[in-house]
């Protein structure tokens, strides 16, 4: 009922009547591990989140589930609140959140890590939702129905949870959009890094940069590993003195 490739392209995933999700190597076609099992109605929508670490799935049972992309391991407990089959399940490319629809003319926003209800249901359409996608840029999220329509809606804005600074390098504002003139900015509002015009407009959850085809270049991933900023930086600039 669904297909999906990987972010990058190494996998891909279905969604079947079966009630089960199956991984594909996309190379040799090749079943991956163990059909991932759980919802109780077939499995009408999936979606890979943006780094590649999780599979979401939407189903007729009304639920909305996640998994670890790795091991297949159900990820949380399902997400619930639709009054019908949920159609279609999508990210954004920050990762933060799940939109999902249902043929009861509701859209949904969760948030991806706590699997909590964002705000309220997005209401408009006057006949089934079939189809939903977020805006390349996070900012919009377009719905499709059999009122022969399509809505577009504004997604709800990012929120970051307070860090101390550090090197860490999963804390979330390493991985956000940068601002009209370049700057990613932490929770507090401070610059972090600046990204150069040219890979502005492909940025992606975690730091991935797609290119225009124009460009010779394809793709930048950024290594965070050894990034340190703020105070952190010193500590490790006087450790490295001889």
């Amino acid at each position: 009922m669904s297909v999906a490739y990987s972010p990058d392209g190494q996998r891909i995933i279905s969604g079947s009547y079966d009630k089960t999700i199956r991984i594909w190597d996309a190379e040799t076609s090749a079943a991956v591990g163990k059909p991932l099992e759980g919802h109780s109605g077939w499995v009408e929508s999936v979606a890979y989140s943006p780094d590649g670490q999780h599979i979401i799935s939407g189903s007729e049972d009304k639920t909305i589930r996640i998994w670890d992309a790795e091991t297949g391991a159900a990820f949380g407990e399902p997400l619930e609140g639709h009054v019908s089959g949920v159609k279609s399940v999508a990210y954004p490319p920050d990762g933060q959140h799940i939109i999902s629809e249902s043929d009861y003319r509701t859209i949904r926003i969760w948030d991806a890590e706590t699997g909590a209800a964002v705000g309220k249901p997005l209401q408009g359409h006057t006949d089934s939702i079939w189809s939903v996608a977020y805006s390349p840029d996070g900012q919009h999220i377009a719905s499709g129905s059999q009122d022969c329509t399509i809505r577009v809606w504004d997604a709800p804005r990012r929120t970051f949870t307070r860090y101390p600074f550090s090197s860490n390098p999963m804390q979330p504002h390493f991985y956000a959009l940068p601002d009209e003139d370049g700057w990613v900015h932490d929770s507090e509002g401070r610059l972090v890094y600046w990204v150069p015009p040219d890979y502005r407009i492909g940025l992606r959850s975690h730091a991935l940069l797609t290119i225009p085809p124009t460009s010779p270049i394809r793709s930048v991933s950024l290594d965070f590993k050894d990034y340190a900023y703020g105070p952190s930086w010193t500590q490790i600039f006087n450790s490295a003195q001889p």
